[in-house]
């Protein structure tokens, strides 16, 4: 689990860097600031989420192949979302606009790669109430794919991490609800 730790913080350097030159721009757009506050929340999340992982008995090079492409494709996200190249200067709104195909499609994947995750490796039921919580992630992110509209983006990104404080405050901070 080392090196998914460290796929995840180099992940979570991309977006606090990201953030960081969002900050220094000009005029960031909401939009962006949000998907990065969104994918901040999905890192430490998902170094949460997969401390979980600890419950599986029989490791192997498959089970650990899938759980390592899960902050695979979220670094990937967040080099999309906000590059290390980027400057702040950067056209961030016609950067959002260029990458959207991308990083939605990516975190439609990442949503049902979570699902696939902890139904195969930790059997957690596939009519589980968090399950509610993923098909509202999945179904916010095929909405982002399907538009450019920024103004809508906005609120996509809103109930985005909405619909993930929710599901976190709800399954991991309250007993009984979790499994």
């Amino acid at each position: 689990m080392v090196i998914v730790s460290i796929i995840l913080g180099l992940g979570l350097t991309l977006v606090l860097r990201g953030l960081s030159k969002l900050m220094r721009s000009e005029h960031p757009p909401a939009v962006v600031v949000l998907y990065g506050v969104f994918l901040l929340m999905t890192h430490l999340q998902t170094w949460w989420g997969l401390w979980d992982a600890r419950e599986i008995g029989q490791w192997t090079q498959i089970r650990f192949v899938l759980i390592a492409a899960y902050p695979c494709i979220l670094y990937a996200m967040s080099e999309l979302m906000l590059p290390m190249a980027s400057r702040p200067e950067t056209d961030w709104k016609a950067h959002f606009l260029s990458v959207r195909r991308w990083y939605f499609s990516l975190q439609a994947t990442l949503v049902v790669a979570g699902v696939m995750l902890t139904w195969l490796m930790l059997s957690v039921p596939l009519l589980h109430p968090y399950r509610l919580v993923q098909l509202g992630l999945f179904l916010l992110s095929l909405l982002a794919l399907a538009t450019e509209r920024l103004r809508l983006h906005f609120w996509i990104a809103v109930s985005l991490i909405a619909v993930l404080t929710i599901g976190q405050l709800l399954f991991r901070m309250l007993p009984g609800l979790s499994g």
